[in-house]
């Protein structure tokens, strides 16, 4: 059973009877959604951030779906070798705005105080908008 507002009604159907392909848009928000990890201690360090997105929903659909991601392959690099690039840049992005610290040889990433914050607020901005299913 699914509740919902009328208007949706025929949407979450063609999803639930498999009509409908999804698509993930994580490579869109990619630098917050990092940062939430990052402040739960889910990841720790860039082997782990990368470990975190080769297992995401992005990574699946991205192996299917190469072209709708407009993830290409650069020279001799591979669209895999891309998103490890992805995530080296959101972590600079990170580390720019101060949300995060980068330490040590193994690149050890830990939150800030403004990236405890910036995850708490991301998180009730998500929960507000979220609609239930």
């Amino acid at each position: 059973m699914i509740m919902c507002e009328q208007e949706l009604e025929a949407k979450y159907k063609a999803l639930a009877q498999g009509q409908t392909v999804l698509e993930s848009s994580l490579h869109l928000h990619l630098p917050e959604h990092l940062n939430s990890e990052i402040a739960l201690g889910t990841i720790t360090n860039m082997a782990s951030a990368k470990e975190w997105l080769h297992n995401s929903f992005l990574y699946r659909r991205l192996r299917k779906n190469p072209s709708h991601y407009d993830v290409k392959k650069e020279g001799n690099r591979s669209w895999e070798e891309r998103m490890d690039d992805m995530v080296a840049e959101s972590v600079k992005t990170l580390k720019e705005a101060d949300l995060v610290s980068v330490e040590g040889g193994d690149d050890s990433l830990s939150s800030t105080e403004y990236g405890d914050i910036m995850s708490k607020v991301n998180f009730f901005l998500v929960l507000r908008t979220r609609v239930c299913v």
